[in-house]
């Protein structure tokens, strides 16, 4: 297995793409933290990661991200994800629209032999919700 970030990190693009927990535990540390805006908490590990998943996949069934821009420094890696889905699930207790959902992320990874040690990420919640009609669209 590799330790190079930039290589895990696109293992770790195919396993949000894919929801395959076995390419998960290639890339996520058992001990790994991750920061997001779903839990008050950081959520740990590959069932933690798996958490985030479930609430993106069981809002959005078709949910795929893409990398738009992706820095590598070190062990860190930063990435501005696109994610497009369609609503056909509650999201954060909104029911389903129906609507097709594009929207920006960005994230930061800090890896160590390889695995994701933790995360930081910033989806663009507004944009999203505006989206669904929870809220008026954002300008961006």
């Amino acid at each position: 297995m590799t330790t190079d970030p930039r290589t895990s990190f696109l293992r770790f693009v195919t396993f949000i793409n894919t929801g395959d927990a076995s390419v998960g535990e290639t890339v996520i540390s058992p001990d790994a933290v991750f920061k997001t805006p779903f839990s008050p908490q950081p959520l740990r590990g590959l069932a933690g990661y798996l958490q985030i998943l479930t609430i993106m996949r069981g809002a959005f069934s078709d949910i795929q991200w893409s990398v738009d821009q992706l820095v590598v420094e070190g062990d860190t890696v930063a990435a501005r994800f696109e994610l497009r889905g369609t609503h056909d699930g509650e999201f954060l207790g909104i029911p389903a629209t129906g609507r097709t959902v594009t929207a920006s992320a960005s994230n930061f990874y800090r890896f160590d032999e390889g695995l994701i040690v933790d995360e930081v990420g910033q989806p663009d919640l507004p944009g999203i919700l505006g989206q669904i009609g929870a809220r008026p669209p954002s300008n961006d």
